[in-house]
């Protein structure tokens, strides 16, 4: 199934109840763009759909105590630029922000401005009742599960996404505006366009937007970066459908990297099968990595 993506489509979650259920996820075609559109029916597409559908100006308000935080967002951008740019970063930074519809619901980072005004608002603005609490910080244990997904950014994202489905067989999870999303079922590779502006990105094509990690405890794990603060720095903890996802930069010489620190959120988690996953996997921590003579030849002498 094709979907073009105009200002009136809502877009629907896929929904599972049992943590172990799977849902068939349609393909979701987008035309953002006259580049993206240039399969059958393209031009068509093109003309209804195009990025005059995206031209009009949502208001987008963040409701933080007594004050509101206002932004101009188009229909397909994103809950997120509109905290990127009228949350000030020092009210965010080292914080946990949750946002609630007026009538309660969840409203997550990631949603599109037109989808949020339509469903909660009167169609043309609404205000989100926001909280910013500190991210909390515990000692304990916790433990690196691994690699959750890769993040990067590219100058073409429809020649990209054409690439990692049709050659290397990826399946597609999310394909819109905002982001593509791909997988295998245990990682995932996330792509976002490049351009000025971008919340969280510096807008280089081929670099690594963020890298994912899984964690058994944000909170534990959250105190002990704090413990290496020289290191990384700048928190901010966000709350998403499936995980809670604690941001932060790493600084390597006079680069700065994004990581992802994530902590499933209870009825998310497990595989259906996870023996077809793993029974083709190499167990990293099994062994030292690669085959070294010298090195081999000493320990079969010991």
């Amino acid at each position: 199934m094709r979907v073009t993506g105009d200002a009136n489509l809502s877009i629907v979650p896929c929904q599972r109840s049992d943590p172990h259920s799977r849902c068939v996820v349609p393909e979701v075609v987008f035309c953002y763009a006259a580049s993206a559109c240039n399969s059958a029916g393209g031009e068509d597409m093109v003309q209804q759909h195009g990025p005059e559908a995206n031209a009009e100006r949502l208001t987008v308000s963040f409701r933080l105590g007594a004050n509101d935080y206002t932004s101009q967002l188009k229909p397909f951008e994103i809950i997120h630029d509109g905290i990127h740019h009228a949350i000030p970063e020092e009210l965010r930074r080292g914080q946990r922000l949750v946002m609630r519809a007026p009538d309660g619901s969840d409203v997550y980072p990631d949603m599109f401005a037109g989808e949020v005004v339509r469903a909660y608002g009167d169609g043309r603005s609404v205000t989100l009742q926001t909280t910013l609490t500190p991210i909390p910080a515990t000692p304990g244990p916790w433990r690196n599960i691994g690699f959750d997904h890769l993040a990067i950014t590219v100058e073409d994202r429809q020649s990209a996404h054409a690439f990692f489905t049709n050659v290397l067989q990826m399946q597609e999870m999310r394909h819109d505006p905002h982001i593509t999303v791909l997988t295998t079922g245990h990682t995932a590779l996330f792509l976002f366009d490049t351009g000025d502006d971008i919340p969280m990105s510096d807008g280089l094509p081929s670099r690594w937007h963020h890298l994912g990690f899984v964690v058994d405890s944000l909170d534990h794990a959250y105190w002990h970066l704090q413990q290496h603060a020289a290191l990384v720095s700048d928190f901010t903890l966000l709350e998403r459908q499936e995980r809670w996802s604690l941001y932060g930069h790493y600084r390597n010489g006079a680069t700065n990297f994004m990581i992802q620190l994530s902590e499933i959120r209870e009825g998310w988690t497990g595989f259906t099968d996870p023996n077809a996953i793993t029974d083709y996997l190499y167990d990293y921590s099994g062994q030292r990595y690669g085959k070294r003579l010298e090195a081999d030849a000493q320990r079969e002498g010991d």
